[in-house]
């Protein structure tokens, strides 16, 4: 089985563009304005409502299990896999349920599962050997080259694929509103609600696609000079080949957040590599302080969302503060 996908495929993977058909499940929005007391209107799009596992990734998995439909009827005996975090594991885990089939999962070493995660039927979890993304992606690669019993649902290149669908339903129910969004904030990790999302609002809309991170920070400038890019992306893909990555992240942090603390995903670097093309407008550091304040405020108003969310409204407020309308997502629950 080979470790990826061409860089014509997952060039039109990425080609959010392509997909038309609108999500049709229960959606819910909710504008955090009277909430966190901003100036403009903060849209949500409710991940945490999700019907199935209460976390955006319940969107993105019926699409990846529907796309491998005819490989599963070809080869009724392979089990399905994935590289995951939490949320995906989640999510993966219910769907592969519906479909009675075996799931195999690859964690990074420092994840924190949660308990009931053991009692799972039917499951197989390969843990990474070596530290965050670097160990994560070589075991990933490992599995799928040694594997011959297995159907890779790849999120990591068909996410964005997937969430576009939810993204043309966003579009819709903002225009209902006569909504006009100026901003769309995301936190990223293979990218599928930015470019799902997040692009197809700035194709309609106009609006600023604003990634939020721990660590990266890329001046605006450079996120429209495509060389500049495309170089920054290769020297990025190069790093995954460290043994010995010399990073100042510690491994508390990594306890927190053990994936894409460092390096992006090996697809979006892949992506950004070939067309030199990120699909962002802005790229900011949010820091642990702001994440855990907003974080906090929103316990008390009853919200307890996950970090990755506060992470995202951390920019989300200060652009409505400006008076702008953003949106962000919700990501679902808190599992603390």
């Amino acid at each position: 089985m080979k470790a990826g996908i061409s860089r014509a495929e997952l060039v039109e993977a990425y080609s959010m563009s392509a997909v038309q058909e609108v999500y049709g499940g229960p959606l819910a929005l909710t504008n955090l304005k009277w909430i966190l007391g901003t100036r403009g209107d903060i849209w949500v799009i409710r991940g945490d409502l999700e019907p199935h596992v209460h976390n955006a990734k319940g969107f993105v998995a019926p699409y990846l299990f529907k796309r491998v439909e005819a490989k599963m009827r070809e080869c009724p005996g392979h089990s399905l896999f994935d590289g995951v975090g939490p949320s995906s594991l989640e999510a993966h885990h219910f769907f592969a349920q519906l479909y009675g089939r075996r799931m195999v999962f690859v964690v990074a070493r420092e994840d924190e599962l949660p308990p009931h995660v053991a009692s799972w039927q039917n499951t197989e979890i390969i843990r990474a050997d070596e530290i965050a993304e670097w160990g994560y992606v070589r075991k990933q690669a490992e599995v799928l080259h040694t594997r011959k019993d297995i159907i890779p649902l790849r999120q990591a290149e068909y996410g964005a694929w997937a969430m576009a669908r939810i993204g043309n339903r966003v579009v819709r129910e903002l225009e209902a509103r006569r909504v006009r969004p100026d901003a769309s904030v995301w936190v990223a990790a293979s990218g599928s609600n930015l470019w799902g999302i997040g692009g197809k609002l700035k194709d309609r809309f106009s609006s600023e696609t604003i990634l939020v991170t721990k660590t990266v920070h890329v001046e605006r400038g450079d996120l429209y000079d495509e060389n500049k890019m495309r170089t920054r992306a290769r020297e990025m893909l190069r790093q995954y080949s460290f043994r010995n990555p010399s990073v100042s992240i510690s491994e508390a942090d990594f306890r927190v957040s053990p994936l894409h603390m460092v390096l992006p995903s090996l697809s979006l670097l892949r992506l950004v590599a070939y067309t030199g093309k990120p699909g962002l407008d802005q790229v900011d550091v949010v820091t642990d302080a702001e994440r855990e304040r907003v974080q906090e405020h929103l316990r008390l108003s009853g919200f307890d969302w996950t970090g990755t969310t506060a992470m995202a409204l951390v920019k989300a407020i200060q652009l409505a503060n400006e008076g702008k309308t953003v949106v962000a997502m919700v990501y679902g629950v808190n599992q603390n």
